[in-house]
């Protein structure tokens, strides 16, 4: 048999889907599995996967559409059994090229909004969106359409895996930064910013002032990832003395410096999932997305939020996130999150992680 997972819409939900993939190949061993991408870092994730066996970019983004129509086209050649839409991945593109990649049975996610506009009816096989069911668990069911006896209690964390190279770079990061033998505490202060989901971010000042009362009370090095420069040089500058900014070589170089921190703290990122599946105690930092779908997978967390009655508002579509209030008040589900309650929410936490803390 021979399927084909379309991650076409991103890191964290690609590796969301990587639960539910491996009970697929767990009850499929014989089953050729590739996968379908349109950013690098989700290839450079899922390239040591030892689910995958073929792992294609095609980079619908920037080359033109004739080109990445040729190379859909090429690939439609392996004559897939069955292909899966991961979820989310609610846009008519995404089922476009599901279509036309031509396999027989097509699965995808029937969603509660803009759903046959976004052409789901390419499709063969649709599973209805559960509202406040974790992505991994909505995975998981498009998967059991080809595994009707899979069940739930076999899903197991998110699986990152690092070439040797990837780790003796990390090591050697912090042995030149001086941090072998602190305590560290990565932060992921920025966010994606399609869709409007600049919004997703706490604010830097305040993620500099948390730095602060880390660092007084236990010592902490905070170690700043992710690739918004801006939002990272503003938390440094205000921190220089026990921040540090780590060369930007690629991400699995990046997760692999991520799995030397004691603790993390993050907006609702692909970092947030991926320090998840790093298995890094964690506070998860949540606005308008539903903490209840996106919190971290099968990992020691604690998620800060504000029970408005508005939040969570987003919902899966093409369409940007809007905030019902303006001025002052726009976002304030992430705004009046203040610096005490996530201090606490990490103090709560740390307090339960014996090794290199200095209270």
């Amino acid at each position: 048999m021979r399927i084909l997972i379309n991650a076409l819409s991103g890191i964290g939900d690609a590796i969301m889907f990587s639960p539910a993939l491996a009970v697929l190949k767990k009850h499929l061993p014989e089953a050729k599995i590739d996968m379908l991408v349109m950013y690098r870092q989700v290839e450079d994730i899922y390239r040591n996967n030892p689910n995958v066996n073929n792992v294609y970019f095609i980079d619908f983004m920037k080359q033109s559409k004739i080109k990445s129509l040729k190379e859909v086209l090429v690939l439609r050649k392996n004559r897939y059994d069955a292909s899966i839409n991961v979820y989310p991945s609610n846009r008519k593109e995404y089922n476009l090229v599901q279509f036309m990649l031509g396999a027989k049975k097509r699965i995808a996610i029937r969603y509660n909004h803009v759903s046959r506009a976004n052409l789901d009816f390419l499709n063969t096989t649709l599973k209805k969106e559960e509202l406040n069911r974790h992505n991994v668990l909505e995975n998981f069911d498009l998967v059991k359409t080809l595994i009707s006896d899979a069940a739930e209690e076999e899903l197991g964390p998110f699986i990152v895996n690092f070439s040797i190279e990837d780790k003796t770079n990390a090591r050697k990061h912090l042995i030149d930064a001086g941090l072998m033998n602190n305590f560290l505490v990565g932060f992921h202060a920025g966010s994606a910013t399609l869709k409007g989901h600049i919004h997703k971010r706490w604010a830097a000042e305040k993620y500099a002032e948390l730095a602060k009362v880390l660092y007084n009370k236990y010592d902490a090095r905070v170690i700043l990832f992710g690739t918004e420069n801006d939002v990272n040089s503003r938390i440094h500058e205000a921190t220089k003395d026990f921040s540090y900014i780590p060369p930007a070589n690629g991400i699995m170089e990046s997760l692999a410096l991520m799995q030397r921190c004691n603790f993390f703290v993050s907006n609702d990122t692909a970092l947030m999932h991926l320090a998840a599946g790093l298995k890094i105690p964690q506070v998860a930092i949540f606005g308008y997305t539903n903490y209840k779908e996106l919190y971290p997978w099968q990992n020691k967390h604690v998620s800060v939020r504000k029970e408005l009655a508005c939040s969570p508002c987003f919902y899966n579509s093409p369409k940007p996130v809007h905030c019902i209030f303006t001025g002052e008040e726009e976002f304030k589900c992430k705004t009046t999150i203040s610096v005490q309650e996530v201090f606490e929410a990490c103090c709560g936490l740390i307090e339960e992680i014996p090794r290199n803390v200095k209270s």
